[in-house]
């Protein structure tokens, strides 16, 4: 396998990232290749590029997948990550000291994949356009499960973990029972069990939504994972057979 590291420019939210790829070692341009696009991508490969110290170890788990491209875009820094990972503006949060509104940016962001990212990699590699699937975790779960809901032509699948849905529930159960777009894919939840804190409502967030998905006859498999933690360590373990599952 070859890891290409490269900064890209994403102009509709206006900042670079850094797209990580993941190519086989048996690559040849005659063959198209299913593309799993992973949000955090700085997170995916390596434990010294993550950003606390654990990566998902797609690199290690690699050789076990069914043959793929893989690939990573960087995300924003503090609360603009927030914003880039919802299409709906929330209430205030704080962090590092700071509080205040955020969301709204999810579409703009989408688009930069679309119109940018995708044609980037589809430019460099052959990609399978009809077999796409955007993944992440948290935030990060959370705008590729709308993703995937909004452009289900571009984004067959999602995979969501540990989805931090409450930041934005009501308005997500809501875009769901009014979306009326077909969706033929299939989309991958789920939560641990040892993840809610205070208002972190993880597992009544995940339930409400994924009856929302079954309300529209959406191909969703949901998991609540036992002793699941909200961290990268968790995550490694199980995203190995959840890749499986999703990508055919």
């Amino acid at each position: 396998m070859k890891l290409i590291e490269k900064t890209i420019k994403l102009p509709k939210i206006g900042r670079e990232a850094s797209l990580f790829l993941l190519i086989p070692s048996d690559y040849t341009k005659h063959e198209s290749y299913p593309l799993l696009i992973m949000n955090d991508g700085q997170n995916m490969f390596l434990d010294e590029k993550a950003s606390f110290g654990t990566s998902w170890g797609l690199m290690e788990h690699f050789d076990s997948l069914p043959s793929m491209i893989i690939a990573g875009v960087s995300c924003a820094n503090g609360l603009d990550r927030l914003d880039e990972y919802n299409p709906f503006v929330s209430k205030p949060f704080e962090l590092d000291g700071i509080k205040r509104i955020t969301g709204g940016k999810g579409d703009i962001y989408i688009h930069d994949l679309i119109e940018t990212v995708i044609p980037f990699i589809s430019s460099k590699y052959a990609i399978d356009d009809s077999n796409i699937t955007i993944g992440g975790s948290s935030m990060g779960g959370l705008i590729s499960v709308y993703a995937s809901l909004t452009y289900p032509s571009i984004f067959k699948n999602a995979i969501g973990l540990s989805n931090a849905f409450w930041i934005a529930e009501e308005d997500f159960v809501k875009y769901i029972k009014r979306t009326r777009k077909l969706h033929k894919g299939m989309l991958y939840i789920d939560t641990g069990d040892s993840e809610d804190k205070d208002d972190f409502t993880y597992i009544e967030s995940n339930r409400n939504v994924y009856e929302a998905l079954l309300s529209k006859k959406i191909n969703v498999v949901y998991r609540e994972i036992p002793s699941g933690i909200h961290h990268e360590s968790s995550w490694r373990e199980r995203i190995k057979d959840i890749i499986i599952e999703v990508i055919k």
